[in-house]
């Protein structure tokens, strides 16, 4: 089946049935302007907290791979390490055998 699937985003965890800015037909136009605002000043208030918890989220993420690249690094050094003192170790029982050194 490779129908394709919708896929619907909302910031506003109030659903369309709690609509409280929701045009009131025996209030004044101000009245209903205010619960437009009041309403628009949630889904911002709720996506800012959205962004602060992502945020949170992304932060630790990259501290983490951060961490691992450290050690990741470390390792790195350690092992180029070995194998140069490994390499002159070698190298110098070469020429020790050979007589040059």
């Amino acid at each position: 089946n490779n129908a394709p699937h919708d896929i619907v985003v909302n910031f506003n965890p109030h659903g369309p049935e709690e609509e409280p800015y929701a045009i009131d037909h025996d209030a004044t136009p101000a009245e209903n302007e205010v619960r437009k605002l009041s309403h628009n000043v949630e889904e911002v208030r709720d996506h800012f907290n959205f962004m602060l918890f992502r945020n949170e989220v992304h932060d630790q993420s990259v501290s983490e791979t951060q961490r691992r690249m450290f050690h990741w690094a470390v390792l790195q050094t350690l092992a180029l390490a070995g194998v140069c003192g490994w390499q002159i170790y070698y190298v110098r029982s070469l020429f020790k055998v050979r007589g040059v050194v």
